[in-house]
Formats: C-alpha cells, structure tokens, sequence
C-alpha cells in the first residue's frame, strides 16, 4: 500500500491544531481562516485515510491515530528547522542559535559555568536564555518558542510529545547571612525561633509559600511574616546577606556566587525536595549541539556533587 506524502503545510497545520486543541485558536495562531485551516486538516485525513481528531463543541482531541502521528510529525518538522538552519549556516556567517527557557535559580547558578563549556566544543552557536515563571516557561515550550526547558521536572512540565529527563535532585530550605542570630544554633532550629524573624519572598511563589507554611504548621508554629517581595533572585539574596531576613528558595543559591554569604539553616526534617532537569520535543537530543548544552550543564551538576545516582526520562 503506497500513501500520497503529506507536504510540510499539511504537517504544520496538523500539529498547531493538536498543540491548540481546536481549529479557533490554531488558525489564530497560524493567521489563516479556519475554513481554510479546516480544509488542510480533512485532506490530511484523507491522504492517511483515518480520523487524526475527535471534534466537539470545545475543540478536538487526537484519537490513538492522531497522537501517534503527531509525535512522529513533531520530529519531522523539527528536523526540517534545523537542516534548514545548518543550511543557512552554511551559506552565511550566521551562527546557529539555542533558545533556552531556565528557571531564575537554574539560569544563576547552573547555566553560566555551562555555558563557558558548550562554548569551548561549539564556538559558533549563541545561547538564547530566558527565565521566569515556570508556567510561562514550560508555555513558550510547547509553542516552540524555546528549545530545552531546565529547571524543576514537576507535573505541570510533563507535555505529550516531550521527553522529560531528570538529572539531580534539590532541595528548598531556608537561608540567611552567616552573621544571622540563628546561623549560630548548632543542629535543627526551632521553628518558633524560625518565625520571629521576617521573610523576603522570590516572586511570592504560592505553591513555595505554601509548603513553608505547612511545614511550620505541623510543628505548631505559625505563618512566616513576608516582608519583602521582588522579581529578583539576586535582591532576595542581597536582602538575606545584609539583614536579618530569612529567604525560603532552592538550596542551590547558598552554593552558588549569588548565594555567597549565605548559610542554609538545618531544619528537624527535609522541607521539600523536587527533581531538576530537562523537558524538551522528542528527537532533540538526537541533534548534536542541543545534546552538548544538556551534557554541559550536566557536567555542572555532577561538579557541584549534585547529580543523581540514578536519572531517568519520561
């Protein structure tokens, strides 16, 4: 049996309407009417001779066939962008670039000794790295908007056609200055002493402010006292070094040069502890230069004594 192959067009409108889970939104997107988008989408059907989508008043949603080509079809234009930009390359000066979207914590402490590392192996390729919510993060991920997403592997990351690679695990704990009253309690502290000191908040994470608040529930203390909140990771370091606030993050910050300064106080028992490490489309790391960024920063990891012994992916 011999199938009529489907032009890129055909793909590329296939895939927006998955990503998109509707024609509306899709054409949108694709800045195309939906009756002309909905036309590609039926000849595709066609062409494969099955059914990629179950409409519904809501939108549609890909039956078994559809998900099964639309991962195939994710590779597909995926490897078609970048022999397209290694043929530009090569036809120019114009370098190669890597769009990475890292969280705050990731992008300070990890990302800039890994980035002085793919540099040494791939001179001619820019790295392109954004931050801020992992939400939004993990958003500009399914629409192609990044490449590689590093930072927290938690549920909300997990996206079909994606694979999910975990490289190490960390920790959230409280942090203040080495000069701070409690820096000098010798084992746990107690978490009434914890409480009568103020609190600077990274962005006033909830899910974050909600695990602190929990912990100090358990133990019969009550709510920390925010005082301060910023967008920069650096100020609530900064804040926590020259003061008395105390500063809930990422263990990581105390080891890095943001953090220096910073003590990370023992608590009776582990506050939270969560998975760092890659979300990117399925085939990406089969490309060379993609594949060396997520080895560097790795390298990083293994570096600091923060890899895990055991990794996996999704």
């Amino acid at each position: 049996m011999s199938f009529e192959v489907p032009n890129l067009t055909l793909l590329k409108h296939f895939v927006t309407v998955a990503e998109d889970k509707g024609i509306s939104k899709a054409a949108k997107r694709l800045r195309i009417s939906q009756p002309a988008l909905s036309k590609n989408v039926k000849r595709l059907e066609e062409m494969l001779g099955t059914r990629l989508f179950e409409r519904h008043s809501s939108g549609a949603d890909l039956t078994p066939t559809g998900q099964a080509f639309f991962n195939r079809a994710q590779i597909i234009g995926l490897e078609y962008e970048h022999a397209v930009q290694e043929i530009r390359n090569l036809l120019s000066e114009q370098d190669a670039t890597i769009r990475v979207a890292a969280g705050p914590v990731w992008s300070s402490t990890i990302l800039p000794p890994a980035a002085s590392r793919f540099h040494r192996r791939f001179p001619r390729h820019r790295l392109s790295v954004q931050t801020g919510p992992v939400d939004q993060l993990i958003e500009d991920l399914r629409l192609g908007r990044v490449d590689i997403f590093a930072g927290a592997v938690i549920a909300k990351s997990r996206l079909p056609g994606f694979t999910s690679r975990r490289v190490a695990k960390a920790q959230i704990g409280i942090m203040c200055a080495e000069h701070h009253p409690l820096a000098k309690v010798e084992g746990p502290v107690d978490p009434m002493e914890l409480v009568k000191y103020p609190f600077v908040s990274f962005n006033l994470n909830r899910d974050v402010l909600k695990m602190l608040s929990d912990w100090l529930k358990e133990r019969g203390a009550p709510p920390a006292r925010y005082l301060l909140e910023t967008s920069s990771l650096f100020t609530c370091a900064e804040l926590a070094r020259s003061g008395d606030y105390l500063f809930f993050e990422s263990t990581m910050v105390a080891g890095s040069p943001i953090g220096q300064g910073l003590k990370v106080l023992k608590t009776d028992k582990e506050i939270f502890q969560y998975d760092l490490g890659f979300v990117f489309r399925q085939g990406m790391d089969r490309l060379p230069a993609h594949s060396g960024l997520m080895k560097a920063m790795v390298e990083v990891f293994e570096n600091k004594g923060l890899r895990s012994p055991q990794n996996a992916a999704d």
